[in-house]
């Protein structure tokens, strides 16, 4: 009878002890699992993190790149513009260095003065002498054509000036022939009227007083 109560006691024994040794097992494997997740898990945010740092390292080199290639795109246009503004200082430059010649100058003011003065038909003279001197000149064209545009107008006004006047007294002559002084009279008057000084019309005025005088 206690041979048989000791083989069971071994029995429940071997059997509690097999059960606390597949909890212990269990247990472990359960640990290992956890750690190897934690792991796992660790490496995926590194590996994450890794990526995300170089995400931000492209992201960060792709605006300084654009704008490397926007400094370098702008710069063409500001050398562009330097040499722009270099040409118009030069060409300003140039352009105040042309000096008018002294004789071009002189002939200018002989005829402006003349102009002034009334004397028509010698400021038209003096007018075409300057735009002949002015022509055969080594000027450049642009500085001709200025000083050419300049006497142009006053040269136009003493023209038509001579032109008229001159017709005014051909018609006063052909009256005093028929002997229409009257009508002679007032043609040469006309002709006084707008050329003052034309000592032609004022000969003829006063020849045609004498004739006129003597009847």
């Amino acid at each position: 009878m206690k041979l048989k109560l000791f083989f069971i006691l071994i029995a429940v024994m071997a059997i509690f002890s097999l059960v606390l040794f597949a909890g212990g097992c269990r247990k472990n494997d359960s640990e290992l699992q956890a750690e190897g997740q934690q792991t796992s898990g660790e490496d995926g945010s590194g590996k994450e993190t890794g990526e995300a740092s170089q995400d931000g390292e492209q992201a960060e080199d792709a605006p300084m790149g654009k704008s490397q290639d926007a400094e370098a795109e702008e710069d063409p246009e500001e050398d562009e513009g330097e040499t722009g503004d270099e040409e118009e200082a030069v060409q300003e430059e140039a352009e105040e260095e042309v000096e008018i010649p002294q004789e071009i100058t002189a002939k200018i003011q002989e005829a402006d003065g003349l102009f002034a003065d009334g004397m028509y038909a010698e400021a038209s003279k003096e007018y075409r002498n300057a735009q002949i001197t002015i022509e055969g000149s080594g000027l450049p064209d642009e500085s001709k054509q200025e000083l050419l545009d300049a006497v142009s107008e006053n040269y136009e006004t003493a023209n038509n000036i001579v032109d008229t006047a001159r017709m005014h007294h051909s018609n006063a002559m052909n009256l005093i022939y028929e002997k229409r002084y009257e009508e002679a009279e007032a043609e040469l008057n006309a002709t006084l009227e707008i050329y003052p000084k034309y000592q032609t019309a004022i000969d003829a005025l006063e020849s045609l007083e004498d004739i006129k005088g003597l009847q």
